[in-house]
């Protein structure tokens, strides 16, 4: 989920009015804490972030001074960079984002690179990531340091008083199917502004045998094909996964792409009720995702130590336990997980992570990176003049 927020003046450390280099400066302990400023542009803060980043300047009064902390949606953050970068005065300490907002701003050239230029100022990543997590944190090229990791899906949610469970669809075939036996109960919402939306798309060319799944021009032709003969049977495609999940949960739609943290939220909420059925489909294919802690170009040498020792903190596993109740069930350090995280999170997750779906389910199908950032605008184009433009067609 993305927040939107304005932009507030932000307070940066001594040294950052400096324009952007193209070199980073070498760390240095600041003599006196210096004041943080935290841009959040993909919902990171209210999943687990601040927590994190409260608890690090609790603990290290010598290098925090305080923590100014702003959101803005992820389109907008590589120009709020780029323009205090070309302005030379860089006040924006740490950036926090999904693959989105890192691959804008890595394409205009306004990070740092961490990996491996600051890599002695950070944990050992084989430490604490397995194969799926290095996969994703490859996905950064060095530009961003992994800190929350989820599967995400897409799994199949369903109303069980409307949706017999042994009838659930659970390949595309029989979603398709599904959808044509009844018409308008069938949506997901528009992929460029919701998780589960692009989910269900990138998952489509795996379960569909397309030729290419990580070109969307030229290797979806299958899933182009069966998104616009689903569209026959959509009567809208909701503008945000919010607005989705309000008609699932309002009894409008009966079958919905669906992804773990919004499973999670919306039951916890009573948005849906919390018997809502949900399924893994035949030859599960997840899309993993996750958010990155990044670091503009600009900062002084004091606030690139202070968010190095930072973004180590937020990947121990103090810090990962706190996202475990925030509707993800896994967390950016393989060795922080729900069975070994304490009372509070084991608690949580009796109540509304699915003990007896999830275990397996994750355990299910395989794990790939989402398309790069350059790909994933291509799939919102090509999906809104083949799919969007035509709904109820």
């Amino acid at each position: 989920m993305v927040l939107v927020g304005a932009l507030l003046t932000g307070c940066g450390a001594p040294g950052d009015g400096a324009a952007a280099s193209s070199e980073a400066p070498t760390p240095k302990k600041p003599t006196k804490p210096i004041a943080l400023t935290i841009l959040d542009g993909g919902g990171d803060l209210a999943g687990g972030g601040q927590a994190a980043i409260d608890a690090f300047a609790k603990a290290n009064p010598d290098l925090v001074s305080k923590v100014t902390y702003q959101t803005a949606a992820g389109t907008d953050v590589a120009g709020k960079i780029k323009a205090q970068q070309n302005g030379g005065s860089v006040d924006i300490s740490l950036l926090l984002g999904g693959p989105d907002v890192l691959g804008a701003a890595q394409q205009q050239n306004l990070l740092v690179k961490q990996i491996p230029d600051q890599e002695k100022s950070l944990p050992g990543l084989s430490e604490i990531q397995d194969p799926p997590r290095t996969s994703l944190q490859q996905f950064s090229d060095g530009y961003g340091l992994l800190v929350n990791y989820d599967p995400n899906g897409p799994l199949v949610g369903y109303n069980p008083d409307k949706v017999d469970k042994a009838q659930v669809p659970d390949t595309p075939e029989e979603l398709l199917a599904w959808a044509k036996a009844h018409k308008g109960k069938f949506s997901y919402a528009q992929p460029a502004a919701s998780g589960s939306g692009r989910a269900f798309i990138q998952a489509l060319p795996y379960l569909l045998g397309d030729k290419d799944p990580s070109d969307p021009a030229k290797g979806w032709d299958k899933t182009w094909k069966y998104l616009e003969e689903l569209g026959r049977y959509v009567n809208s495609y909701p503008a945000s996964s919010s607005l989705l999940a309000q008609q699932f949960g309002a009894g409008q739609l009966d079958v919905i792409p669906t992804i773990i943290a919004h499973d999670v939220a919306n039951r916890k909420t009573g948005t849906w009720p919390k018997d809502t059925g949900i399924a893994v489909f035949q030859g599960q294919t997840w899309i993993s995702d996750g958010h990155f802690s990044m670091i503009p170009k600009g900062v002084s040498a004091e606030t690139l130590y202070v968010v190095l020792k930072l973004e180590s903190f937020m990947v121990q596993e103090q810090a990962q336990r706190e996202r475990l109740t925030t509707g993800v069930l896994t967390t950016a350090n393989k060795n922080v997980t729900t069975d070994n995280s304490g009372a509070a999170v084991k608690d949580f997750v009796q109540k509304w992570g699915r003990p007896d779906f999830y275990p397996e389910a994750l355990n299910s199908g395989k794990a790939v990176v989402p398309l790069t950032p350059a790909k994933m605008q291509e799939a919102f184009d090509l999906w809104q003049r083949n799919v969007g433009s035509k709904v109820g067609g």
